[in-house]
């Protein structure tokens, strides 16, 4: 009986889940913070805004994750420490915290990435959550790698480098738009690392954005052909 009545509940969670649309939410929550952008990226690197955008991502990305067990007990974890710190760090500027914060962070969006790129490769259906599953999830390898490079340019003065204005130092926004143009190999140039973890990084990040779309589409035409040959 008890086992009958955690199937049911699974089922009945599942189809909140697709009711919700979780996976949309996210994107929507990725969208804000990617076109505010011209807005935060001349501010100090202490200011508090685009802080506040990121708890709002990492709360979209909780969301997103609901549902999945010992997955989403970790994602909880890692998650509900780094948001606090966040808001913390938005009422006043403590450096100690600041870098268990972006530290916390990053952890946090690279299980919660892994997880959501793995549920959405693996997922047997195409919805149309589950597209905006797919998008988000590029989304947030973007916005990740953002938050590592910025972990990186912290830590390590002068890791990363702006070639229009050189002695100028980076906004956190700015290492987003890096991330980006790295990640879809556009590479403008008016951004470069000089570090060796930040050229590692970098690197990675170019190959993950040419992999991703590559064996999401070969995926979804995967299970395209086999609807078709499905009676």
């Amino acid at each position: 009986m008890p086992s009958g009545t955690s199937a049911s509940a699974r089922e009945k969670l599942a189809e909140l889940r697709e009711r919700t649309h979780r996976y949309a939410t996210l994107l929507v929550a990725e969208l804000v913070l990617i076109l505010t952008y011209p807005f935060f990226a001349d501010l100090s690197p202490r200011s508090g805004l685009p802080r506040v955008l990121a708890v709002i991502v990492f709360s979209a990305a909780l969301f997103a994750v609901l549902g999945k067990g010992r997955m989403t007990k970790i994602a909880f974890m890692l998650g509900i420490p780094a948001i606090l710190l966040r808001l913390i760090a938005f009422a006043g500027h403590i450096p100690v915290l600041d870098l268990v914060d972006q530290v916390l962070g990053v952890m946090f969006m690279v299980f919660v990435t892994s997880v959501l790129v793995y549920t959405i490769v693996s997922d047997p259906s195409v919805t149309t959550d589950t597209l905006a599953g797919a998008v988000s999830a590029y989304f947030l390898i973007g916005i990740t790698f953002g938050l590592l490079y910025a972990l990186i340019g912290g830590v390590v003065p002068g890791a990363f480098r702006d070639t229009v204005e050189p002695a100028r130092h980076l906004a956190p926004p700015e290492y987003t738009f890096y991330s980006f143009m790295t990640l879809t190999t556009v590479g403008y140039g008016d951004i470069v690392p000089r570090d060796g973890h930040a050229r590692s990084f970098a690197m990675l990040e170019s190959v993950i954005g040419i992999m991703y779309p590559a064996v999401l589409i070969s995926r979804l035409v995967g299970l395209h052909g086999r609807k078709r040959e499905t009676p």
